[in-house]
């Protein structure tokens, strides 16, 4: 019995062909949930963004929104305007993929006392 569960047991190879590897690694920096979270509440230019994530760099939030389009969770639409106008928004991937993550948000902060404490408590051991 213990042969047969082990073989069913799902391997997690450190190669791009790790699905769950490649989503974690793009949206567990320290940047791109917020971006994401912020885009919820719709599309939003570039500055109105910088100003709503507080401590991002523009270089930052410029390479994490990049990222965020590459991967297809975000779309930069650019208007030919003087000064040129672009806005970003969520895809319908990139809202799916929020729904999950705020579960997980709601999660932390309903565990957080618990986390904290099972740091003091690791901590006291070492």
């Amino acid at each position: 019995m213990t042969d047969n569960v082990q073989s069913q047991r799902r391997v997690f190879y450190n190669n791009e062909e790790c699905a769950v590897r490649n989503v974690v690694a793009q949206i567990g920096d320290k940047w791109s949930l917020l971006i994401l979270f912020a885009l919820v509440d719709g599309t939003e230019r570039f500055n109105a963004l910088k100003s709503r994530i507080e401590g991002i760099s523009q270089r930052m939030l410029t390479q994490t929104l990049r990222d965020l389009e590459r991967e297809g969770y975000v779309t930069r639409t650019v208007y030919p305007e003087v000064p040129v106008k672009v806005e970003y928004c969520l895809t319908e991937m990139g809202q799916d993929l929020v729904e999950p993550l705020y579960q997980l948000v709601c999660w932390a902060d309903a565990h957080r006392a618990q986390i904290e404490q099972a740091r003091k408590t690791y901590d006291e051991k070492s």
